[in-house]
C-alpha cells in the first residue's frame, strides 16, 4: 500500500513513453512514404497552399518545384503534400487556371471613397 502511488506514477510514465514512441514511428513511416511518392513530374501542394510540379528531388531533403513557366523554387520535402492525400476540395482545378478565367475580387461591397476636391 505504501508503494501504490509510486507504482501508479511509474505506469503513467511508461505509458507516456510508449505512446510518444509509437507516434514518432508513425510520423517517420509517413515521411518515408511521402518521400517515395515524390519524383519529377509529381503534382504537389505545399503546406502554405502553393501548387507546383516537382522538377527534382535533392539529397538534402528538398525538392525543386516549377510553379510557373521558367519559375522554380526550392521547398523542404516535409512541406509538400501529394494531392491524393488531401481533402477533395483541394484536388480540383484552381480558379483562373486557364487564361482569361481568373476571378476578379468583388468590389460591390466596398464603400465609396470620399471626394478629395
Amino acid at each position: 500500500m505504501k508503494y501504490l502511488p509510486l507504482v501508479i506514477l511509474l505506469l503513467i510514465f511508461v505509458g507516456m513513453i510508449t505512446i510518444t514512441r509509437r507516434n514518432r514511428q508513425r510520423a517517420a513511416v509517413a515521411d518515408h512514404t511521402r518521400k517515395q511518392q515524390l519524383g519529377p513530374g509529381t503534382e504537389v501542394m505545399t503546406t502554405s497552399g502553393q501548387y507546383g510540379t516537382v522538377v527534382a528531388v535533392n539529397p538534402d531533403d528538398t525538392a525543386l518545384l516549377s510553379v510557373a513557366p521558367g519559375v522554380e523554387v526550392r521547398w523542404s520535402i516535409a512541406a509538400l503534400r501529394v494531392p491524393a492525400e488531401l481533402p477533395q476540395r483541394y484536388r480540383g482545378p484552381i480558379a483562373g487556371d486557364e487564361p482569361g478565367q481568373a476571378e476578379l475580387p468583388n468590389d460591390s461591397n466596398r464603400p465609396a471613397e470620399p471626394d478629395q476636391s
